[in-house]
């Protein structure tokens, strides 16, 4: 039997992990994932939902933008926990082991406004799902080169009702991205979905 991680190594960083094929090992290493994403109820309570949001955010190897501009990019760098922290903006999950276990960390994040998810392994259908708690706050999303997130994960973000802007590239299991457009947009049509444009990403020119 698989014991609790303790809360020393919940508030370490993930480790990088590669998912082997092997079942038996391929658990363990999703039972990891899942302890370093899965949120502390005590804890939000104790310091707030905007710290803990940026504690599994970069606990999980993400960056995080406050109110004002700062961005936060090592675990290490976050303010005394008697501190006070200002509010969460962004959530970048470049190249992160976030996974769909952490997004009820969104809750009470009153102010998240972005999030872009690039890059990762551990976000697919059931994390776009997640992204839910966060529908009366994120106005722009960014999903590109998730190799997990299918044609029904990206139908999900239809549910986001404040999003202005969403982004959408190099998703090699979405079998039809046009009618998932499609989709979106009949729910969201004030909603402007972008993609590459002359191989660029178009986030990175604005």
């Amino acid at each position: 039997m698989l014991c609790a991680l303790p809360r020393t190594v919940l508030g370490a960083v993930a480790p990088k992990i590669f998912i082997p094929r092997n079942n038996h090992v391929r658990n363990f290493w999703e039972y990891v994932n899942m302890m370093f994403n899965k949120p502390d109820t005590d804890r939000i309570k104790q310091f707030g939902p905007d710290r803990a949001c940026a504690e599994w955010v970069l606990r999980n190897g993400g960056k995080v933008v406050w109110a004002g501009g700062k961005r936060l990019a090592d675990y290490n760098l976050l303010p005394p926990e008697k501190q006070h922290v200002p509010k969460l903006v962004e959530i970048d999950g470049t190249d992160s082991s976030i996974s769909h276990y952490g997004f009820p960390h969104l809750i009470g994040c009153t102010q998240l406004s972005r999030v872009i998810l690039h890059n990762s392994n551990y976000i697919d259908d059931r994390a776009l799902k997640g992204l839910s708690y966060g529908r009366d706050t994120i106005t722009h999303l960014q999903v590109s080169k998730c190799i997990n997130v299918t044609d029904a994960g990206i139908k999900e973000l239809k549910n986001l009702h404040k999003l202005e802007t969403l982004i959408l590239f190099h998703l090699e299991s979405v079998t039809n991205l046009e009618e998932c457009k499609l989709i979106i947009q009949l729910h969201l049509p004030r909603c402007k979905i972008q993609g590459l444009k002359d191989g660029v990403p178009i986030n990175e020119k604005q």
